[in-house]
């Protein structure tokens, strides 16, 4: 039984107490302070009703909401700032993301627990099927991810379209299942003593070196954010030492992987996959000082946006900047409080992109729905671009359709992404694994109309997937075969010190 961690009403409360006298000590204004009180107490209570962190939902919403709010306002407690201070419109803007935690648990009360008749992916049913479909995903896995690299650019640059690079894109998925099948394995084979292996670290090599070429961090981490989804979900025993290594990966990530992505990403930009690659490892070679690494992606940072990114102050804070949107979605709200709302138009161009080149020849390619964004918050050059500034579903909502946005899209369409992902994927099962691992690290980050692709995109993709794969299994013929059964001698050995 995995644990849900809820948070006890005592120490939600003494959460909201200490932010509230933290703020009113750095000079932020009362009704700030008040709007952010109710922020965080609606955070605190949906993600109690969702199952804390038991559920797939309870995970996604608390990235979510750390990426919001709740990061930001601890930090800026810590650093003692005003919330209020570097936030365009701070008033209107707490305000819009009161109301949209308010909506959201509204929202997530009335819907949440409803499921759906709707098709699941095919699992794996035995140790033969499992070690089968670790070698087909794999191999399908690497020469998906090698022809979609192939056939596009790096982060931020402007991107080809065209059959195979669709088709790379959407068989990718199986290079991370073949990353969880195997970890699956490992644990089990073991008796829970052991979850690492050449196996698990083929793929999980694979899938890194994917994202540092392209300088995007969030795919880079992401083979390692489901390797430990898949220990955990599968009760895993971490010891210290796991725990250790985890630390010090985090830190060698933040203080010098993420900063090296930021500056290599200018050297890369409209190059292919080998100019990316050489550039990538010629500048991890070359430069090894933090610091230097630092500045440099502060200063990139600065020409990109000009300082519109930063929350906090204090320099050496971008990072953080980076990872509390509050400062991004206040750029948004500002833009179109004067009664400009952009409606549909981002999504008209979400959608466009995403037609195949076959049906829509000439459809946009130098743009995109969050660069549209970016410029009508001022945050991009008025040209069309390839930028990709961070926001938001609260500060696009608010820019799309103004308060009713606010309370309908949390009220509505987040309850519905939660409702198809937990009918259709258990996540304790290896697919399920890779659902929550690819909709985990860009949940907090995606505007309104990448997530209402998101309730259809990930399914479609998913579930004939696992059928492809499972029914080619099938045709290999087989003996010795068993069921994969964990059993509560399993479950007492993982659990054992």
């Amino acid at each position: 039984m995995i644990r849900a961690f809820k948070i006890k009403p005592l120490l939600l409360s003494s959460a909201v107490f200490f932010l509230m006298i933290g703020e009113m000590a750095t000079g932020t204004s009362l009704l700030f302070i008040v709007m952010m009180a109710v922020t965080i107490l609606s955070i605190g209570v949906t993600y109690n009703y969702l199952g804390g962190l038991s559920t797939l939902s309870g995970w996604l919403f608390i990235e979510f909401a750390l990426r919001t709010i709740v990061i930001s306002q601890f930090a800026k407690v810590a650093l003692f700032e005003a919330a209020d201070k570097n936030l365009e419109m701070p008033q209107l803007t707490i305000s819009a993301y009161a109301v949209f935690y308010l909506s959201l648990m509204v929202g997530v009360f009335i819907f949440a627990k409803i499921r759906l008749p709707l098709p699941k992916p095919l699992e794996p049913r035995s140790i033969t099927q499992a070690r089968l479909l670790y070698l087909i995903a794999l191999s399908i896995g690497m020469v998906a991810t090698f022809v979609y690299e192939s056939h596009s650019y790096a982060y931020g640059s402007v991107q080809t379209y065209g059959t195979a690079r669709s088709m790379g894109l959407a068989f990718s998925p199986l290079l991370l299942f073949s990353l969880v099948v195997a970890v699956d394995s490992r644990i089990r084979v073991t008796g829970g003593k052991h979850s690492f292996d050449l196996a698990v670290m083929i793929p999980w090599i694979a899938a890194t070196l994917s994202g540092f070429v392209d300088t995007v961090r969030e795919q880079m981490i992401a083979p390692t954010i489901i390797y430990f989804a898949a220990c955990y979900l599968r009760g895993y025993h971490f010891r210290k030492r796991h725990y250790i290594i985890l630390a010090l990966n985090i830190a060698f990530f933040i203080l010098f992987i993420a900063p090296l992505e930021l500056y290599t990403r200018d050297f890369i930009r409209d190059q292919p996959l080998e100019e990316r690659a050489y550039w990538a490892f010629h500048i991890l070679a070359l430069h090894h000082d933090p610091v230097e690494l630092h500045n440099a992606a502060e200063e990139s940072v600065d020409l990109e946006s000009g300082r519109r990114s930063e929350y906090f102050s204090r320099p050496g804070t971008f990072l953080l900047s980076r990872l509390s949107l509050i400062r991004a979605d206040s750029n948004v709200i500002s833009a179109c409080t004067g009664g400009f709302h952009y409606g549909l138009a981002p999504t008209m161009i979400e959608l466009q992109t995403s037609i195949p080149t076959f049906l829509y020849k000439n459809k946009p390619r130098y743009t995109s729905g969050p660069d549209y964004i970016g410029r009508v918050s001022g945050v991009s050059e008025d040209v069309e671009g390839t930028t990709y500034p961070a926001i938001s579903a609260v500060g696009d909502s608010y820019g799309a359709f103004g308060w009713l946005g606010v309370i309908l899209f949390p009220l509505l369409c987040i309850p519905a992404l939660f409702i198809v992902l937990e009918s259709v994927f258990d996540w304790n099962k290896p697919w399920g694994t890779v659902a929550f691992g690819t909709c985990f690290l860009m949940f907090g980050e995606m505007t309104v109309m990448r997530y209402i692709p998101l309730i259809v995109r990930v399914p479609l993709i998913m579930v004939p997937l696992s059928y492809l794969i499972g029914g080619l299994v099938k045709m290999i013929p087989t003996k010795g075969d068993r069921e994969v059964g964990l059993g509560p001698k399993y479950h007492k050995l993982i659990t054992e010190e």
